[in-house]
């Protein structure tokens, strides 16, 4: 028997709250597994995933996760594979432009604002996944939840060109190691994490960059281009992931 819409949503809610409140994936595929089969059970007999809860989502949610273990090994994982991994984003643009220098405080303010944002994309994961939210608010937070780093990023920058202070400047053999450390992190992540990802966007974010800027045309035009091109290459991807997960056959348990 297939479950209801509405018992499978709730299911993912729980896989994604569980997660992001710090506990290890594969007892949270354990226990969601486990619930699933109750589920189905229950479903037979015409209850719900409140009857058989006897909570609320929301109420539930809080009780399991207090009953699991905190998995700090995983947590400390993600967060340097994460960091690594932007970090090397950031190196790789550019060290593939330019001569690579930053500031002391890039370099401690990029590390602060990255893991900042990991938490801030927990907490808006546990508040989505666990209360009834329209998609209009859903799809607000997560822009704002995309926009803030990077507006973070850019006031670093801005910050550290009128903030005089000691810098860190790597040029010929030193950013040609920088460079090669760089894609060697993305691909490591990638192949740690199972997934193409890291490498696509790395190849759309510096590819037609770099196509653009050595081509003939004018500065207006590249700068028109350079403007057009990231949002609709990478909007572009992303769209391709959700058909293909979308289109893709169903898990049968």
């Amino acid at each position: 028997m297939q479950l209801s819409h509405k018992s499978e949503e709730f299911l993912g809610n729980l896989r994604i709250y569980l997660i992001s409140s710090g506990k290890n994936e594969n007892e949270v595929d354990e226990i969601v597994g486990e619930l699933e089969d109750h589920l189905v059970e229950a479903e037979k007999h015409g209850k719900s995933v409140e009857e058989v809860t006897g909570l609320t989502p929301k109420q539930y949610m809080d009780q399991i996760s207090a009953e699991m273990p905190m998995d700090y090994r995983n947590i400390f994982k993600y967060i340097v594979m994460v960091l690594l991994g932007a970090l090397s984003f950031i190196v790789l643009k550019d060290a593939l432009s330019r001569d690579l220098e930053y500031s002391l405080f890039v370099l401690i303010g990029y590390p602060i604002v990255i893991i900042g944002f990991l938490f801030c994309t927990a907490t808006v994961f546990k508040y989505v996944s666990s209360h009834q939210v329209t998609k209009r608010k859903e799809w607000t937070l997560f822009l704002i939840l995309g926009g803030g780093p990077v507006a973070m990023l850019t006031g670093l920058l801005f910050l550290s060109q009128t903030i005089v202070g000691p810098t860190i400047e790597l040029e010929g053999i030193g950013r040609l190691f920088a460079l090669v450390l760089a894609i060697v992190v993305i691909i490591s992540v990638s192949y740690w994490s199972k997934t193409w990802i890291m490498i696509v966007l790395a190849v759309l974010l510096n590819v037609p960059e770099m196509l653009i800027q050595n081509s003939s045309l004018t500065e207006e035009t590249k700068l028109i281009m350079s403007a057009i091109s990231l949002p609709v290459l990478i909007g572009g991807y992303f769209v391709f992931l959700i058909i293909k997960e979308k289109h893709s056959p169903p898990i049968n348990n």
